[in-house]
């Protein structure tokens, strides 16, 4: 199907998992265009040979390495069955094993281009999580290499399928635009926010040195404060114009006209964290935002505020888009 939207899923045998994929499942079996591929990488058994087993024949410990993966395999069963039985279109589902996996991050990566995969998912904790934890470290490993596709963390404890778009005045900023109508906009009853907060002076784009080297000359000042308020408006209008351009998609696209929205505001605490405060507010469960911004920075996986929406952000599906 040429518009088939093929979504790799990271699972495992924790509970977590299990209710990351259902709630998934839920938000996307309305749309025949959706394809989940379930992934499982079991660990190598030999890492983790159990003590009865230290010193044994080679025959018992093949014996153990075909148990071992029987019961790794049955992960993917289990996670398959259970989105069948909550509804989802088993034609739509297909599975993938990998034995002695031991970065699924990595080999998750691999499989990208052989299965045609547009979007990379899995839950925001794992099994082997503590509790401590903020995030499962298989997630944030894959968060930080993942930076050429699209990336959900999912957290099935929050409910809400209500959309907000983080928008800045970069091209960044149209490609998620067009992710969210691909992705999202099967969600007619959902609210859809696009939102941007103002970054403080200097805007984006204005050289630093010319405020470093102003001398105390009203003229010169004066020069400087014009380039900073044409600067200003530059930017914004460009946010504007590619959440009007996001409207008329969504609109297109089957979304009533009073569900959307756009919200611009001036920064108060930080752009995270205003970001997250509209977030908290709002209710949404959906935050769809551009890996990174301006700096595009390539030795990091993530720009700084998505990295820190990635640790503090508690919504159902947090979208990291490319």
């Amino acid at each position: 199907m040429k518009n088939e939207k093929n979504i790799l899923f990271a699972v495992d045998s924790s509970d977590f998992s299990k209710q990351a994929l259902l709630k998934t499942g839920d938000l996307l079996k309305s749309n025949n265009t959706f394809r989940l591929v379930l992934f499982h990488g079991a660990a190598d058994p030999n890492a983790i040979l159990p003590p009865e087993l230290i010193g044994k024949d080679a025959r018992a410990i093949e014996a153990h390495q075909v148990i071992w993966n029987l019961e790794a395999r049955k992960v993917l069963d289990n996670a398959r069955e259970a989105l069948i039985a909550a509804g989802f279109n088993p034609e739509r589902i297909a599975t993938i094993f990998k034995e002695k996996c031991n970065d699924p991050a990595v080999s998750m990566m691999n499989l990208v281009a052989a299965e045609a995969i547009e979007t990379l998912a899995l839950g925001r904790w794992g099994k082997s999580s503590v509790s401590r934890q903020i995030i499962g470290s298989n997630t944030y490993h894959l968060a930080q290499l993942a930076d050429n596709m699209p990336l959900w963390v999912i957290d099935p404890r929050i409910c809400s399928n209500d959309v907000l778009v983080g928008l800045v005045g970069a091209p960044i900023s149209q490609r998620v635009v067009d992710y969210t109508v691909r992705y999202f906009s099967h969600l007619k009853d959902s609210r859809f926010t696009l939102f941007h907060v103002i970054p403080p002076l200097p805007p984006h784009g204005l050289d630093s040195v010319d405020i470093v080297n102003i001398e105390t000359n009203e003229d010169q000042q004066k020069i400087l404060w014009e380039k900073i308020v044409f600067h200003l408006k530059d930017y914004t209008d460009k946010v504007k114009e590619i959440a009007e351009d996001g409207r008329e998609k969504l609109i297109k696209a089957g979304i009533p006209e009073e569900n959307i929205f756009l919200k611009i505001q001036s920064q108060k605490a930080g752009i995270a964290r205003d970001i997250l405060k509209e977030l908290e507010e709002g209710n949404h469960g959906i935050l769809v935002i551009g890996r990174r911004g301006f700096k595009d920075i390539k030795e990091f996986g993530l720009g700084s505020k998505a990295s820190k929406l990635l640790i503090k952000a508690r919504v159902f599906n947090l979208c990291l888009v490319n």
